[in-house]
């Protein structure tokens, strides 16, 4: 969480380090007490029908395979229960650490928000210069074809196929694509961004 400024926060790094590398020694501990649960069980069944052979054949029974996964499995639930506490501790701190510097990551998430609309508004900036030149050489395409059409190709074939478009013509209908408005008007949203953004009030329970 917070990417965008945990860099700023060494403690709060290293805390949400820790949470991490736990979480995932613990998601690795889970699947080892699973994957051991199963095959004691496995191995106890195995190791009856074994013995009941072994008896009705009058043979000693072999040495059952259970107790030596069954001291496998108790320690690994072990292991996976403290990492649970472990990863519960860190969690707390985490918290704690949160809760104490509250105003500190909230002043600098303000911050990171207007860094960010101001990037993105510079982005936005480029790319509605280029979406304007479009439209304009699209503008002067249809200028010239209005005022100095081509001259009609005498028509000597045959029938050709056409196409029929019921209503109004429009970009969404004949291209496929956003009307020129909505594009145009998105960018000129995302430029205002960097005008100056104001973050509003944010409550005490919003940080976690």
């Amino acid at each position: 969480m917070l990417e965008l400024i945990i860099e700023k926060l060494p403690e709060l790094e290293k805390l949400e380090s820790t949470v991490a590398d736990l979480e995932a020694k613990h998601g690795e501990a889970s699947a080892r007490v699973q994957a051991l649960a199963v095959k004691t069980a496995t191995a106890r069944e195995a190791d009856l029908d074994r013995e009941a052979l072994a008896l009705n054949a009058g043979r000693r029974p072999p040495n059952p395979q259970e107790p030596d996964l069954s001291e496998q499995l108790e320690g690994a639930a072990r292991d996976a229960e403290v990492l649970q506490r472990r990863l519960a501790l860190a969690l707390a701190d985490r918290g704690r650490y949160l809760s104490e510097h509250h105003e500190e990551i909230l002043s600098l998430l303000q911050l990171a928000h207007a860094e960010e609309s101001q990037r993105v508004a510079a982005a936005a900036e480029q790319a509605l210069e280029a979406l304007l030149a479009l439209f304009k050489s699209e503008d002067d395409a249809r200028g010239l074809a209005r005022l100095h059409p081509a001259p009609a190709p005498e028509n000597v074939g045959g029938p050709q196929n056409s196409v029929t478009v019921w209503g109004a013509l429009t970009t969404r209908n004949y291209a496929g694509g956003p009307q020129r408005g909505e594009l145009e008007g998105t960018l000129r949203y995302l430029v205002s961004l960097g005008a100056g953004t104001v973050v509003g009030a944010v409550e005490d329970s919003d940080v976690t």
